[in-house]
């Protein structure tokens, strides 16, 4: 879940750039285990959050003032060179959050697939079904569907 203005007071910065990862988590994943033309718009929302709150944590919160300093501003109260500074400040925080989250799942690509997999033949995973799959482990129950024979966009 995204924060809202409200929630982000008193987060520290490193808890901010979290959220930005976790909201950029779904576009990676497309990207990653979809292909660059299988992206759908359901992760704009996300972007939206990711982008929101870097910009709020520059504008409003000063995290980021080293380097486009410390000013609380809103985009019409700033100038156009200002303005333009904040968007690359914006631009290099997801930049460097795409890059992270990147690095994170394909790192975990292996432990990604099977529970992609095993979500699609059992509908729900309890924490504990979850943490054995990602230690190698196969699920003895019940399938309620199965993978052969069909096509699909995701590939195990």
């Amino acid at each position: 879940m995204i924060p809202d203005e409200n929630e982000m007071h008193g987060m520290t910065k490193e808890n901010v750039l979290a959220h930005i990862d976790v909201a950029m988590g779904g576009h990676v994943a497309e990207r990653i285990f979809l292909g660059k033309k299988s992206i759908t718009s359901g992760c704009g929302s996300d972007l939206k959050g990711a982008t929101d709150i870097a910009y709020q944590a520059v504008r409003k919160f000063g995290m980021f003032g080293d380097e486009v300093g410390y000013i609380d501003s809103s985009k019409d109260d700033a100038s156009e060179k200002y303005n333009s500074m904040i968007d690359k400040a914006v631009k290099k925080i997801l930049d460097e959050s795409y890059d992270r989250v990147v690095k994170l799942l394909q790192s975990r690509e292996k432990e990604i697939r099977e529970l992609s997999k095993n979500l699609y033949w059992f509908d729900y995973l309890d924490a504990e079904e979850m943490d054995s799959i990602i230690r190698g482990k196969k699920l003895n129950k019940q399938k309620v569907r199965d993978w052969e024979g069909k096509s699909h966009a995701f590939k195990f």
